[in-house]
């Protein structure tokens, strides 16, 4: 006979098995299921009724309509009922907001006013993040506006980032004013102060910030993110995002860097933010844009030290569901807008080592972005039913900006033959140039766009990325000379 105890386990292990729904309404003890009826294990929304939805909502004209699961999944868990009731919340918003529009004033209104207003009392949470709310605010209007940053609010911008530089560099930029220095708010305060184009203060920093860098380097090629602080793919990232944008990237900064990022991918094909971990979005952007940082040929991508591209390309179209048309960030997790770049800056990169040109449906990804993700009071939300921020904004509008163009890389080799041939001696500046760099885009629509078109290794628009290296490269080509 069962003691308390296995009672207990018993209990623990029919929980994990699946979640027993309770009824809407009391029931009469006489009007209970007998023994062995599993009908209080329905789900909620039947597979009729969703696939009902779908019908009911499809609209011939356009290219992207959801798409139910051919595999029915009978397995009631926790986390299947709120996939499945996720579901359903995004079907309704398809069927509230049939129609494809993007509200550009709302959005420039929206975010004006986060730049020139105090901010409320409840976002005291994010008090070590003020270079990164100038950073998704700053970039959000440079995405959709055609008229550069105001005056005033650059002058903003270019004080709350001066005021977070710790010792002229050589601690970094901090989340705040009497903040340590940290990886990850630099990478947020550099990538402000290029919005700006604030070239004279970069310059300053920039000598400083690279003694910084080397100082959180560690032994096995990564990086902290800040003194005696966790070192992961993000820090990584940090780091070789903003030496590349700098020109201070040397062999000394990036030595075993490659060979430690390949020890963070993970048997699904994603990346973990370290060894023997789970694969997420976030981790995984990091790493494969860390890679365009580090190598400057495609060929680099099939040598031994590099990682599987075959696995990671896998593990990423596994990322778009067919309902929601929009992007996860690790397997059996909801959609997030946010994705929409961690994720949805994987497809463009993958496509142009691959020459693929459709690893995800842009039309989908755009449908949930306008669809369910925007609000017409102006910014983004992660999906129905949550509230717009700062960083949805910012991520899901370059995401928006990444289902618009097609990337490709330039191919040095076939370019410096060609220079040859026709007796050309100039060559390029730096022949070390990261991949980063050698992006070529093209819009989807010809000409039309409805965002600027962002560099996906920086999430920042692509020209911006391309004139602050163009200044450093040949600010330091004239010193050297």
């Amino acid at each position: 006979m069962a003691n308390k105890k296995d009672e207990e386990r018993l209990s623990y292990m029919l929980g994990l098995l699946g979640r027993k729904r309770e009824s809407q309404f009391r029931v009469d003890p006489k009007d209970q299921e007998q023994p062995g009826d599993d009908s209080e294990y329905e789900d909620i929304y039947t597979n009729h009724q969703k696939r009902d939805m779908i019908q009911r909502i499809a609209n011939p004209e356009y290219a992207f309509n959801p798409v139910a699961s051919l595999i029915e999944d009978h397995y009631v868990s926790a986390t299947r009922n709120t996939q499945e009731d996720t579901e359903m919340d995004i079907l309704e918003a398809y069927k509230e907001n049939p129609k494809l529009h993007f509200d550009r004033d709302s959005h420039l209104n929206y975010i004006k006013r986060s730049l020139e207003s105090k901010l409320p009392h409840y976002y005291k949470s994010l008090d070590a993040n003020h270079p990164w709310m100038m950073y998704w605010l700053a970039n959000s209007y440079s995405l959709i506006s055609d008229e550069p940053l105001f005056s005033d609010i650059k002058e903003l911008i270019n004080d709350k980032i001066t005021r977070c530089i710790v010792r002229d560099g050589l601690g970094g930029i901090a989340g705040g004013s009497n903040q340590i220095g940290h990886a990850a708010s630099t990478y947020a305060g550099i990538l402000a102060l290029v919005s700006t184009e604030n070239y004279e203060l970069l310059d300053k920093i920039r000598p400083n910030l690279y003694k910084w860098y080397m100082s959180l380097k560690l032994p096995n090629g990564s990086f902290r993110m800040h003194v005696n602080g966790e070192s992961d793919t993000r820090s990584t990232y940090c780091v070789l995002s903003v030496a590349a944008l700098l020109n201070i990237t040397s062999e000394e900064l990036v030595e075993g860097t490659a060979e430690w990022l390949q020890t963070c991918q993970t048997y699904e094909g994603g990346f973990a933010g370290v060894p023997n971990t789970e694969a997420h979005g976030g981790y995984t952007y990091c790493a494969l844009a860390s890679y365009f940082l580090l190598y400057s040929h495609k060929k680099e991508f099939s040598k031994e030290n590099s990682f599987d591209v075959d696995g990671l390309v896998r593990w990423a179209v596994m990322r778009q569901y067919g309902i929601e048309g929009g992007l996860s960030g690790r397997t059996n997790k909801l959609v997030d807008a946010c994705y929409s770049f961690w994720i949805g800056a994987l497809y463009p990169l993958l496509e142009s080592i691959t020459d693929q040109s459709d690893l995800f449906s842009r039309e989908a990804l755009g449908h949930y972005i306008l669809r369910c993700s925007q609000s017409q009071k102006g910014g983004f939300r992660d999906k129905p039913g949550t509230s717009v921020d700062f960083y949805h904004t910012n991520y899901t509008l370059c995401g928006f900006s990444i289902c618009e163009s097609y990337f490709t890389l330039e191919d040095k080799e076939e370019k410096e033959d060609k220079e040859e041939k026709e007796g050309k001696e100039e060559k390029e500046d730096n022949p070390q140039k990261p991949l980063a760099f050698a992006l070529k885009y093209k819009l989807v629509k010809g000409d039309i766009s409805l965002t600027k078109v962002i560099n996906p290794v920086y999430g920042i628009p692509f020209e911006l990325a391309q004139a602050c290296r163009s200044y450093f490269i040949t600010k330091d080509h004239e010193n050297a000379s």
